[in-house]
């Protein structure tokens, strides 16, 4: 009976144990607009800000002016910054929210919140493929911080910038966007 109990034990320890491995189906939606305000500018402002503040006379990271404190928010708003990024990368579905909703007014030369859709929708895997890129830079951030290096820190600080302006450019500012009808959004 002792046998038969065990055996019953280790095959309900093994189902749950698969139960809970097997990949769960969901669907993920990204606001793009909720993340970027939600997480990614704030990361990467804080980031540039941690970095501008420890800038040294040749412009470089100067490891005496990083405290223990700007290291672990360093490090922590970056691991934030790729999270994000992951997310935008990863999500199923990307729903573009366009700039200034309160007032529903676009600004000149900034695309609608229509046409920011068409342009992602148009190629979706560039739009992944920036927010990956973040991400990999983010998460470069995050060993240089973690490791205290302030060459690599610096660096890796400035660089976010590439992914973030390219994919503004690409898809914020109206440079010949894919043609949508006009709506009010």
């Amino acid at each position: 009976m002792r046998k038969a109990l065990a055996i019953l034990a280790v095959y309900g320890a093994l189902a749950s144990y698969l139960a809970a491995a097997e990949p769960v189906a969901r669907h993920t939606v990204i606001d793009t607009r909720e993340a970027m305000v939600a997480g990614i500018n704030s990361a990467a402002v804080a980031i540039w800000d941690i970095s501008s503040e420890a800038r040294g006379e040749e412009g470089e990271l100067d490891p005496t002016r990083m405290t223990d404190d700007s290291w672990s928010q360093l490090r922590d708003e970056a691991q934030s910054l790729e999270s994000w990024a992951r997310m935008m990368a990863e999500a199923d579905t990307i729903h573009a929210a366009g700039p200034d909703l309160a007032s529903c007014e676009v600004s000149e030369g900034v695309a609608s919140r229509a046409e920011i859709q068409a342009m992602i929708d148009a190629r979706p895997e560039m739009f992944r493929a920036s927010a990956r890129d973040l991400a990999e830079r983010a998460g470069l951030l995050v060993a240089a911080a973690r490791a205290r290096d302030a060459a690599a820190a610096g660096h890796r600080a400035a660089e976010i910038d590439v992914p973030c302006q390219g994919c503004h450019t690409r898809y914020w500012y109206n440079q010949n966007p894919p043609q949508v009808e006009k709506s009010q959004d």
